[in-house]
């Protein structure tokens, strides 16, 4: 587990694994983080972009949201050979990001 800050510029999370088999994020609560007010843009692969228009993004989290990924019993294990980003619109967002190997 890490709480990494996300600002407006795309930042690497997480690094090729291939023995990864569950990865999450949250991004925190303002209840808990007063300044967690944004939205933060995941993606697998490439950075994304902060544009909910752009369709450049694999999920969206506002505050409170988790996106997870239980790669292990997916049929689908693209996202165990890649890397994953994220940006947010608003500065210095606090997310927590879980991964879990094998």
């Amino acid at each position: 587990m890490s709480i990494l800050t996300i600002g407006i510029e795309p930042k690497q999370v997480a690094y090729l694994n291939k023995n990864r088999f569950q990865i999450s994020v949250q991004l925190i609560p303002s209840s808990i983080v007063a300044g967690n007010t944004g939205l933060v843009y995941g993606k697998f692969g490439s950075a994304p972009k902060a544009d909910i228009n752009s369709g450049t993004w694999d999920f969206v989290l506002n505050p409170g949201a988790v996106d997870g990924s239980n790669l292990y019993e997916s049929k689908d294990k693209a996202h165990v050979d890649k890397d994953l980003w994220l940006i947010s619109d608003t500065a210095n967002q606090q997310v927590n990001v879980v991964e879990r190997d094998q």
